[in-house]
Parts: structure tokens; C-alpha cells; sequence
């Protein structure tokens, strides 16, 4: 399943695929591991690595409004259609980290060829592992860290030339 959500006027694109009793769920090229328990109507008990994370969800006229560890976030739903652009909208193939960390491990070197969704490196952060994922097929121009390097929120990890289909 793809869901395409609005929140502080960014549009973020998750993919949720659920096997047995866990979600898999994809964000900017990274992978979680989740599992997901409804408590009672809108109070969700979700197991993130070692992290228990208790949220309620309340809905709105139009809005959705997401409680966890006391912020609230302003969800809406946005259609497929791409009708809404916002100006901080990621370009393809963005591999800027999702979290700040350490590498523990990188898969890939300058000049290999990548296959979309092959693992290039893997981030820790608070005993959670990240999977940083090729966006498509490609050719690793330039790998911007290295193991044991520290990472912050945003920064570039990997540049990577798309393969043209041919």
C-alpha cells in the first residue's frame, strides 16, 4: 500500500506492506521494521526496534491529528493525483539521511552498479538500524562517508547517476 500524506506542508510519500504480525514500512529509501498494536479505538501501541512508541489519532473534518510523545502533528491525507507541490518536495533518487547516527556499514564503492532497492549503507541511531536503499538502477558516482563516520539529519550519503533504460 502507498500513502501520500501533507504535514507543515511537506508531502511524503510512504510505502506499508504488512507480513504476518509486522508492517515494513519505506520512507525516503528506508526501511522499518514495525510492529502495531490497536490498544483501543485511535490508541496505538507500536514497537520500533527496542523503542515502544504509544500514539492516539483523532480525526478531524479534514485533518488528522497524530499525539506521540507529547507533540502533535497535523496530518492530511493528499491525493495521488499530485495535484499538491510544495517547494521543499525531494527530487528523485534524494539519499540525504533520514536520521542522525553512526555508519556501521557501507555495501558499495565508488563506480559500482546498484540495483533499485539494493541496501548502500546502513546508519545507527538509539540501537535502530537504517537502511539507506537505491532509489533505482544506477552507477555510484560518490560515497560521501565512510564506516565508524557520524551523520547528521539531511546530509547527503551517496550520490548516484541513474541508469537510462534501454
Amino acid at each position: 500500500m502507498f500513502i501520500n500524506y501533507e504535514h507543515e506542508n511537506n508531502v511524503y510519500n510512504v510505502s506499508v506492506e504488512r507480513r504476518k504480525d509486522l508492517y515494513f514500512i519505506t520512507y525516503d529509501n528506508t526501511e522499518y521494521k514495525v510492529k502495531a498494536e490497536e490498544i483501543k479505538p485511535g490508541h496505538l501501541k507500536i514497537k520500533l526496534g527496542d523503542r515502544i512508541i504509544k500514539s492516539v489519532i483523532t480525526t478531524g473534518k479534514k485533518d488528522k491529528f497524530v499525539f506521540t510523545d507529547g507533540n502533535v502533528f497535523k496530518v492530511k491525507n493528499v491525493e495521488l493525483s499530485g495535484a499538491i507541490k510544495t517547494k521543499k518536495r525531494k527530487e528523485e533518487g534524494n539519499l540525504n539521511s533520514p536520521i542522525s547516527g553512526k555508519i556501521v556499514n557501507i555495501k558499495i564503492k565508488n563506480g559500482d552498479i546498484a540495483k533499485k532497492g539494493d541496501v548502500l549503507m546502513v546508519i545507527e541511531a538509539m540501537k535502530m538500524e537504517y537502511l539507506i536503499r537505491a532509489p533505482f538502477n544506477g552507477k555510484i558516482k560518490k560515497v560521501n562517508f565512510k564506516e565508524k563516520d557520524q551523520i547528521e539529519i539531511g546530509q547527503k550519503t551517496i550520490d548516484i547517476i541513474k541508469k537510462e533504460e534501454a
